[in-house]
């Protein structure tokens, strides 16, 4: 490393309030012997769903919370507009407005997360959506 990122570095980590450093850069504590080891599904051997849901039992995952999402995207994935029914206003001559149309119209979903999803194991199965 050269002399200069060396100061660069410095300089910028004394920008850094003293509180901050204080409560996030704090130094990480060894891991107690024993634990098990915090680690996904490895989806590049293919799809075992029973070998993934025994992974669940090092991902840090709380299951019923789990079973709410599968509902949830299920609901999600199975959803069309036609599903809801039109406003009364709504103009049956558009064709936006039409069964074909309305059939066709999906629900699009939006994958996030937050960080600690990573660290906790599920970092594998983000990885593979």
């Amino acid at each position: 490393m050269s002399t200069q990122s060396t100061s660069a570095e410095n300089k910028s980590a004394e920008k850094v309030p003293m509180i901050a450093t204080s409560a996030v850069l704090v130094e990480s504590e060894q891991v107690p012997e024993g634990t098990k080891l915090i680690k996904g599904y490895d989806f590049e051997n293919g799809v075992d769903y029973s070998a993934l849901l025994a992974t669940y039992l090092t991902t840090g995952f709380q299951a019923s919370n789990f079973g709410r999402a599968v509902e949830i995207i299920n609901h999600m994935c199975s959803w069309r507009l036609s599903d809801d029914p039109l406003p009364q206003d709504a103009n049956t001559e558009d064709p936006e407005n039409s069964v074909e149309h309305r059939n066709g119209v999906k629900c699009k979903i939006f994958l996030g997360y937050t960080s600690n999803l990573v660290s906790s194991g599920i970092r594998e199965s983000i990885r593979y959506l």
